[in-house]
């Protein structure tokens, strides 16, 4: 050990004496390399911690993207089929916010999030997330709030069948149901449920989610059909909250 300990001293020494020994602009050549070989991983994770910060603003941009092509695609459906259903007005904006809270037993299916009145948000604005549905402002706080989510027993949203044109509820009971489908109508294991629009919260397009089973009841009327959320609540770290110009230009001063 003592040998070793003392070959590395004797090295290091000559390393540091080689400076001695050369002219200064032989120095000053010596000094660049190893400087440039010392900052050589300062650099590195300088340019990749750029790299990142400008993938994160991409990927914002898509998502923002992504959730608004789906909403002007649902009202350029009802233009071209001359659909009756009130149509959205006005500009609308998505409000990216994260959450910061949340029921660990994902019970009670409210969520927390860092967005508030400041930020344009409001009681009963439509949450969605990349992958769809997610519910409605619950509450609003100057900095923070409460999101109602479709996980909550008694939550209710007017959907449709976007392969059948069949109108329903989606409720959730315990299981996400497509209530209000008589025994008649045509609907498929796989078809995709989505917002209907004809609410004054919701706007049309917003995929909830897709079929998974269809039973028979004893209701005389209708048949159970059960559906499977397009969104994943308790996996969320991030939502879109959609806000109306007009909404946006009445943010509270901090």
């Amino acid at each position: 050990m003592r040998r070793q300990q003392t070959f590395v001293f004797i090295l290091l020494f000559i390393i540091a004496s080689i400076p001695v020994f050369l002219s200064e602009n032989a120095n000053l050549a010596l000094t660049r390399g190893i400087s440039s070989i010392l900052l050589f991983p300062i650099r590195v994770t300088a340019n990749l911690m750029e790299y990142l910060r400008i993938s994160n603003d991409r990927i914002e941009k898509l998502e923002i993207l992504v959730n608004r092509l789906t909403l002007e695609n649902a009202v350029l459906r009802d233009t071209l089929d001359l659909d009756t259903t009130q149509l959205l007005s006005g500009e609308l904006q998505l409000v990216k916010a994260s959450v910061i809270g949340r029921d660990p037993s994902n019970i009670n299916g409210y969520i927390h999030i860092d967005k508030g009145l400041r930020d344009g948000i409001r009681v009963d604005q439509p949450v969605v997330s990349v992958d769809g549905f997610v519910g409605k402002i619950r509450d609003a706080g100057t900095t923070s709030s409460i999101v109602e989510t479709i996980e909550n027993l008694g939550f209710t949203v007017s959907a449709i069948d976007i392969n059948t044109g069949i109108h329903g509820v989606v409720k959730n009971r315990i299981n996400l149901v497509f209530d209000y489908v008589r025994h008649t109508d045509m609907i498929n294991n796989g078809d995709s449920i989505l917002t209907s629009g004809m609410s004054e919260i919701f706007p049309k397009g917003i995929l909830i989610g897709t079929v998974h089973k269809i039973t028979d009841s004893n209701d005389l009327f209708f048949k159970q059909v059960y559906v499977a959320p397009a969104t994943q609540i308790n996996r969320l770290v991030s939502i879109y909250v959609i806000v109306s110009e007009e909404e946006r230009g009445m943010r509270t001063r901090p």
